[in-house]
């Protein structure tokens, strides 16, 4: 699936979120909005690189992350270590995508039972593809925030 329109825009948003942090300094990367619920652009990636993993690696092909979300919104870091961990979870999910079929069932459903579009990798990857743009525009939103661009 890495070369269909939907594996290249999954990775296109990933790549989107990945030069807007690259962009951004050590201490404006970890600032958190006064805002209610806001997160940093650490915790903005940290957890999308988390869910990216998690619905791709773990629930349509069986492999274990290790994710713990509970932790996501709680990192804090360097942008060079946060990048070089995007890249790396870039780079397994190409690998990861070559390997899927578009009706292919995911190993485990038992976290989202129910929902429609979790019966094959391309719901869950329409998902992904959904939470990767949402949350691309709370990452421009917060670096815009902290930088002192918005009006």
């Amino acid at each position: 699936m890495e070369r269909s329109v939907l594996g290249q825009f999954v990775i296109a948003k990933l790549d989107e979120m990945i030069d807007v942090v690259a962009g951004m300094d050590a201490t404006d990367v970890n600032v958190v909005p006064a805002l209610p619920g806001a997160n940093s652009a650490y915790q903005i990636l940290y957890h999308c690189l988390g869910m990216t993993a998690q619905w791709t690696r773990e629930d349509v092909l069986g492999l274990p992350t290790g994710r713990d979300r509970s932790v996501e919104f709680q990192q804090a870091g360097d942008v060079d270590g946060l990048i070089i961990q995007a890249r790396a979870v870039r780079a397994q999910l190409l690998v990861d995508l070559a390997s899927m079929r578009h009706d292919q069932a995911p190993s485990s459903l038992a976290r989202a039972r129910g929902t429609f579009w979790v019966g094959s990798a391309e719901g869950i990857l329409l998902h992904v593809l959904e939470e990767l743009c949402q949350h691309l525009g709370h990452l421009e939103i917060t670096r815009d925030l902290v930088a002192g661009k918005a009006a």
